[in-house]
């Protein structure tokens, strides 16, 4: 018993330190916050006004949406804290840092030894890419712990231990194609295991792991008969090979170098994100050899690592959250191994990993999520500043705003920062003097023409096609007179008069 409290008591604080590292820089604003943010927290404050919704986040791919669980787990956020997107961010990063207590149990389940598993949960705790995740307001975060919940349900299940295996693993794999539709592909390693352990797998517990997993996918269910079922276009598109994430990839070639460089990614940012070479062949070299040699534990784990060689077809480089949870796997077996080395080398080896995931966090998490943001200097501290000086440069006079944005012309990360920041700090709002807004989620009052006083707001240039720069700045200079621009990173902001 003393054992056993002694246990709990380090997980628990191995879980302090995941909580402490994921929100380190919280408090300086140091959270990306562009259209997809914006967009969310609309669609949040929609469901606490009571607006019930069953449809998520569009995919990448037309006509296919992700599950709208997302939105109700960021709605009492966007409750207590206001509107807040810092509120919000602290919650979710609880979130991810509960991942702490599965990949512990994990590791314990595998051995019966209580130090592999909280060795596991320290590997998780202070996993690089995990800390990137955990404040990225996104829906595929979620699969940061509800992947992991897959893999332990399946490994009670065909081990026979006790009756919650097959609900744990339906849900973990509902909520996580909620979370991200693509995900879908961890159904094939569930499977795979299945078949291979087909005598500790009961029919009724196939019928309870089927009711448990429509239930939990049942939201996406609804919209699909809702909506006239959509995806069946999205999934004819991947079938016939134009999806937008497909144009990287031409050849089998091609495939196996993007499976490659993303999994050695993926691996390295959970090991040694110092170099992803290294990082990348060490887990690699792990798993290959776990299957080798036939080892039931690095082979269940190696299966996991994979996975996604069943979905490379349809994603690209830019979508590494493709491979959303897979990081626990990584310090399992990492974990499951080291726990054999000698006591100096494997010391040596852990100082290495700690050295290069904490590095790599007091480096890159300063700057928001910086592995999944295209517009690198959407940051919301950078944001505070543009809207503060906008504010300062107006001296309580009315002004108005046009904005040069991604996706274009949609100007809802600006009206939702204006309205959350700026309305209650400074105490009214600008006017909008850009493209239409209509259909947007919300939008600032339109006027015709520019105020005496007006601003031009140019968010970071990745993702904005190079020649709507001047196309902007051209619209602009026929109606207002440049004055001056300040610079926020890459996010700059240029004052106007009229003609």
């Amino acid at each position: 018993k003393i054992m056993k409290k002694t246990t709990l008591f380090i997980v628990f604080l191995i879980f302090i330190l995941a909580y402490f590292l994921r929100v380190l820089f919280l408090s300086k604003n140091s959270l990306t916050f562009g259209y997809d943010q914006a967009r969310d927290a609309y669609v949040s404050k929609q469901i606490i006004n009571r607006d019930v919704k069953i449809q998520g986040p569009p995919a990448s791919t037309p006509g296919l949406y992700h599950g709208a669980l997302y939105y109700y787990l960021l709605a009492p956020a966007y409750l207590l804290g206001h509107g807040s997107p810092v509120v919000t961010a602290y919650w979710m990063a609880l979130i991810n840092a509960l991942t702490v207590f599965v990949v512990f149990y994990l590791g314990y389940l595998f051995t019966k030894k209580a130090e592999v598993g909280i060795l596991a949960a320290f590997l998780f705790a202070i996993s690089f890419e995990a800390t990137q995740y955990a404040t990225w307001l996104s829906n595929p975060t979620l699969g940061v712990i509800t992947v992991p919940l897959i893999y332990l349900g399946l490994w009670l299940w065909i081990n026979k231990k006790g009756k919650l295996g097959p609900i744990l693993a339906a849900l973990g794999l509902g909520f996580s194609i909620q979370s991200e539709i693509f995900l879908v592909y961890h159904l094939i390693p569930l499977c795979i295991w299945l078949f291979i352990s087909r005598k500790a797998v009961s029919k009724k517990s196939l019928i309870i792991f089927g009711i448990t997993f429509l239930f939990s996918i049942s939201t996406i269910i609804a919209s699909e008969v809702k909506f006239g079922f959509r995806s069946l276009g999205g999934l004819s598109a991947l079938a016939s090979g134009s999806g937008e994430n497909l144009a990287y990839a031409k050849s089998l070639g091609d495939y196996l170098i993007l499976y490659l460089n993303q999994i050695g990614r993926i691996f390295a940012f959970n090991s040694y994100p110092g170099n992803i070479g290294w990082g990348g062949v060490f887990v690699i070299v792990l798993a290959v050899y776990s299957l080798i040699k036939k080892d039931r534990v690095g082979s269940f784990l190696a299966t996991w690592l994979f996975s996604h060689i069943w979905v490379v077809t349809v994603g690209g480089t830019s979508t590494p959250f493709l491979m959303v949870g897979i990081g626990s796997a990584v310090g399992l077996i990492i974990a499951y191994y080291l726990s054999k080395f000698p006591k100096p080398l494997m010391i040596f080896t852990l100082a290495i990993i700690i050295f290069g995931n904490i590095s790599m966090i007091l480096k890159e998490n300063p700057k928001g999520s910086t592995l999944f943001s295209i517009q690198k200097d959407m940051l919301l501290s950078k944001q505070i500043k543009a809207i503060d000086y906008t504010y300062n440069e107006a001296k309580g006079k009315s002004f108005s705003i046009n904005s040069l944005t991604s996706p274009l012309y949609i100007n809802i990360v600006w009206t939702y920062l204006y309205k959350w920041y700026g309305l209650p700090k400074y105490g009214y709002l600008p006017s909008w003097h850009g493209r239409d807004q209509v259909g947007q989620l919300d939008s600032l009052e339109k006027k015709n023409k520019p105020e005496d006083i007006s601003f031009l707001i140019i968010e970071p240039m990745a993702g904005i096609p190079p020649q709507y720069l001047d196309l902007t700045i051209g619209e602009e200079d026929s109606k207002t007179k440049f004055i001056e621009e300040e610079y926020f990173g890459e996010l700059r902001v240029q004052k106007r008069s009229l003609q």
